[in-house]
């Protein structure tokens, strides 16, 4: 399974949860860990989190180069000029290559 950029959002939040869920119990409850454990639970949190969201930037950069990529060649591809007639379309008269070039590119066939 691909974690996507919704998981991660997920995951940093649920890590935020975690943080205010423990530090409201120890302050009310009294129930906590030791301070080394505690200190290294907390670091361990904020360095998961950093990493979620430097795994999160990622993701974006890479959406977005491939986004901009599929414009370029949709671009490039409308760019370029229409294929070259093979000899035995440059026989026909003109009405039938274009209802042949229109039915290959899905069109009805007539002009508009």
């Amino acid at each position: 399974m691909k974690i996507n950029r919704k998981w991660l959002l997920a995951m940093t939040a649920g890590l935020g949860i975690l943080l205010i869920v423990y530090s409201l119990v120890r302050h009310f409850f009294g129930i906590g860990l030791s301070d080394g454990a505690e200190k290294y639970m907390m670091d361990g949190i904020i360095i998961a989190a950093l990493g979620l969201f430097m795994y999160n930037r990622k993701l974006a950069r890479d959406e977005k180069r491939a986004k901009e990529a599929a414009e370029a060649a949709e671009a490039a591809r409308l760019a370029e000029p229409e294929q070259d007639l093979s000899e035995e379309d440059e026989t026909l008269p003109h009405w039938e290559r274009y209802q042949k070039t229109a039915a290959e590119n899905g069109g009805s066939g007539e002009e508009d």
